[in-house]
């Protein structure tokens, strides 16, 4: 396994970023295992992040089943990470922010997700799960779409929707977590001191509160135990890849790598960015984006999809934490670019290209430039060729732009026999009677000197 890096209350305005917690203190100890107190010799978790349940672009309804392809392509890749974590027999599974598509989740991608919990806690694993921007409303009041658990007081199921520093039990020995949810400025506004400051003002208050909040959290944990810190956020170092770039023009708040790595946790969990990276790979503690299991769009294309397993181990002073990044069989997204333009069969060329990429069950759209002039392509063979696809987006064909050749410049500087040479090069067509052009010209430029010169006689 890869090795990873390693109070007072701020009350007030912290409390007012999120909504009004729905978990107590003491909550935690619903998690029926019952541990020794003592510290842990290792202690191992599964990081996950960005579900996005419910995405059902790019597939169909498989009448077998009622459910949209693409939403069982989430829950194929949901009940790997599963299987993997009762295999391992983690001792926490840590989900970060984004559970579905949207705070509203369908009865059907409420029971889906449900069915994967029941399993975890089948094993006697507990999942604690952080509030993402789009688990929670618009509106300042409202549910967030993980508030079910909470609600129904799920066994073995925490969900952190207030900034909180928590003490949880596990099967290897207590793990501390500060729990940071997705900062809502509709939330900050809803408080009478913040509610007139513009959008900037509002982004740039929740970043202090958040940095102090993070600051308290350092200074409450306890060097007996190992401690991570977890929220849904936007690091400003990070790279993102499509549906959340919002963050890069200055939209959401996003916070320092060196604020993150508060060298008083042991491991920084982070939802968000659906890209996996470490955003501090040379020294303690590691602060890693898990990304998303699944790929939602061709933004996602090229990135490799999965989640994290981490094992924090006591060491000579403190704590040492390292992680491996495991895939997942997320549906593969494939473009196919084809410049079929100097081909006389395009057709042929197209189909050929399609048979070189790897389709099969994969999300595919095709791109073709042909030339202008070029015989039409054949549909039909393109649709047979990209039949092994499990889904194919879209197929664009473009004519090539033609290119146009400089024309030489004809001016009132040049001399006859010059200015008709660049007249000939201007009109390829009168090419071939070049010379017999020139000798005319050259007479009848002859022919005028000599009127001038009898004229002026």
């Amino acid at each position: 396994m890869p090795t990873g890096k390693q109070g007072r209350s701020y009350g007030g305005p912290c409390d007012c970023v999120v909504p009004p917690p729905y978990i107590k203190e003491g909550t935690q100890q619903d998690i029926r295992i019952q541990p020794d107190e003592s510290a842990a010799i290792e202690l191992r978790i599964l990081h996950f992040s960005d579900l996005h349940l419910g995405v059902e672009t790019h597939g169909r309804v498989d009448p077998s089943t009622g459910l949209h392809t693409r939403v069982r392509d989430f829950v194929r890749s949901l009940g790997f990470l599963c299987s993997v974590a009762i295999e391992e027999a983690v001792d926490l599974v840590l989900f970060t922010g984004d559970l579905y598509k949207n705070c509203d989740p369908t009865p059907t991608h409420q029971r889906e997700f449900a069915t994967q919990v029941r399993a975890l806690q089948r094993a006697g694993i507990p999942l604690l799960m952080i509030v993402g921007n789009h688990d929670l409303p618009a509106a300042f009041g409202k549910a967030t779409s993980l508030d079910i658990f909470a609600t129904l007081e799920v066994e073995g199921t925490l969900v952190v929707r207030t900034p909180e520093m928590m003490t949880v039990p596990t099967a290897s020995g207590p793990l501390q977590v500060a729990g940071l949810p997705w900062p809502s400025r509709h939330n900050l506004r809803a408080h009478e001191n913040y509610k007139d400051l513009s959008q900037e003002e509002t982004t740039r208050t929740i970043e202090q509160i958040c940095t102090a909040q993070i600051e308290e959290f350092a200074c409450l944990r306890k060097p007996e135990f190992p401690a991570i810190l977890a929220g849904h956020l936007a690091a400003g170092a990070a790279t993102f890849s499509g549906s959340e770039r919002s963050a890069l023009i200055g939209s959401d708040p996003t916070f320092l790598t060196g604020v993150l790595a508060n060298p008083a946790f042991d491991y920084v969990a982070l939802g968000h960015v659906h890209r996996f990276q470490d955003l501090n790979p040379t020294a303690p503690p590691p602060v890693v984006y898990a990304g998303s299991i699944e790929r939602v769009d061709f933004s996602e294309e090229n990135e490799e999809k999965g989640f994290c397993l981490v094992e924090i181990a006591r060491e000579a002073g403190g704590w040492k934490s390292s992680y491996e990044f495991v895939p997942t069989p997320a549906r593969r997204f494939v473009t196919i670019t084809v410049d079929a333009a100097s081909h006389h069969d395009p057709t042929a060329a197209v189909v050929a290209a399609i048979g070189e990429a790897t389709i099969t069950d994969a999300v595919v759209r095709l791109q073709y430039t042909v030339a202008r002039d070029a015989n039409p392509v054949d549909a039909a063979a393109l649709h047979t060729a990209l039949s092994s696809a499990h889904w194919v987006a879209g197929i664009h064909p473009q004519v090539a732009a033609e290119a146009r050749e400089r024309r030489a410049a004809v001016t009132g500087e040049l001399d006859l026999a010059d200015a008709l040479d660049r007249y000939i090069a201007n009109n390829p067509g009168l090419a071939d009677h070049r010379d017999k052009l020139q000798a005319c010209a050259l007479e009848l430029e002859q022919a005028r000197l000599s009127g001038d010169r009898e004229s002026s006689g």
